[in-house]
Formats: C-alpha cells, sequence, structure tokens
C-alpha cells in the first residue's frame, strides 16, 4: 500500500507542475458494479458511489489526458426469512467494498457553442482496495447474532484491478456530465477454479475550475 500511495503523491507532484495548463474537476456520481463469474449465469449487482478529482492536460486541438484520483464505495445486501417448527428464522449477507482509483483518460472534444462542448473518453483506470468485508447477521425466534469477515484476510481475494473503458460526456460552462462503463481486466480471484471480472457503469457530474 505505501508504494501504491508513494506513486499517487509522485503522479500529484507532477500534476502541481502542470497546473498552469491543466483544468481541474471535481466529480461525484452513481456507480453500479456487477461481479460476474465464468461458466456461471448467475451475477452479482452492487450499488454505489464514486467522488475525487481530475486534471484535464490539453494536447493539441480537442485532444487532452485526465489523469485522476477518486474513491468509490459499492454495496449489496442479500437476506431471507421464514420459519422453522413454528419458530421465525432469518438471515442477511451484507457485502462492502471501499477503493482508491486512478484513472488515466485520453479525451478528445467537440465544441458545440462558445460554453457547450461534447467529449469522449476512454483508457486504464487501476484500483486498489481499502476495505471489503462481509456482515452477517441471523436470528431464530429471540435470539440474533452477526459476524464480520474481511475479504482481504483470504490471499485468493486481489486488492488490486486494472479497469478498461471510456465515457461520453457534456460540458456547459462549469459544469459537466458524465456517463461511462468500465471492464475489469484482473481475475477478482486468484485461485484456479473461480475466474470473476467486475464492471462499472457510472453516471456523474461535476464543477470545473
Amino acid at each position: 500500500m505505501k508504494k501504491f500511495l508513494s506513486t499517487i503523491l509522485a503522479a500529484s507532484l507532477m500534476l502541481l507542475g502542470t497546473q498552469a495548463f491543466a483544468q481541474m474537476s471535481v466529480n461525484a456520481g452513481y456507480l453500479n458494479s456487477t461481479e460476474s463469474v465464468k461458466g456461471n449465469s448467475n451475477s452479482v449487482n452492487s450499488h454505489g458511489a464514486f467522488a475525487g478529482v481530475s486534471f484535464n492536460i490539453p494536447i493539441a486541438g480537442g485532444l487532452g489526458i485526465a489523469p485522476g484520483v477518486y474513491y468509490s464505495m459499492i454495496a449489496n445486501k442479500d437476506s431471507a426469512a421464514g420459519s422453522v417448527f413454528g419458530i421465525p428464522v432469518s438471515g442477511a449477507k451484507t457485502f462492502t467494498e471501499h477503493a482508491i482509483n486512478a484513472p488515466v483518460y485520453v479525451n478528445y472534444g467537440f465544441d458545440l457553442s462558445r460554453d457547450a462542448r461534447f467529449f469522449v473518453y476512454g483508457g486504464p483506470t487501476v484500483q486498489y482496495g481499502l476495505a471489503s468485508t462481509y456482515k452477517y447477521e441471523g436470528s431464530a425466534g429471540s435470539v440474533g447474532g452477526e459476524s464480520t469477515t474481511n475479504n482481504y484476510d483470504n490471499d485468493n481475494y486481489s486488492r488490486f484491478n486494472v479497469y478498461v473503458g471510456g465515457g461520453v460526456g457534456f460540458q456547459a460552462g462549469a459544469f459537466q456530465v458524465t456517463a461511462g462503463y468500465d471492464y475489469g481486466m484482473t481475475d477478482l480471484y486468484k485461485s484456479d477454479n473461480v475466474e470473476a471480472h467486475r464492471s462499472n457503469i457510472k453516471v456523474g457530474v461535476g464543477f470545473l475550475f
């Protein structure tokens, strides 16, 4: 983790040296994440949010490159209830994951008017997992209990992921809206008998400085 944070810090210092030419934006939005297992038609869908900053560095014409740093959170919950011999029983499993994301997007914009612009973007995103847990809750009658499992205690579950994706955006004055898709190239599990990948749909709003 120290090496990862050092890399982010070094990238931030480089951006400070180019801030006279780069345009900073603060962005936040909704995140829909799907985990799909190879050979299994079922997938796990999570909802969440993201927030962070990016710096668009013009290259030539409408072409630019925009590195950034973002925080993301996703979660989902499964629950069931019933009865056994007339005794009510219930159970729930809650998944929560927090991560730091470092995208480097290449973008190209088209001016629609003096203050309006449409743009497309694409590129890789490196993700580092901060925390990933499953919380289990259960009850039988008046008796209940709960426990929490840290997924990163399992060496087969990867903290790192590399996404490739892109999207579109519209800018009006200092405000912008974006919609994009990323596909995780990294297998979430290092075990040979399970291969799973995560894909994300993102819709966000931003303010440019």
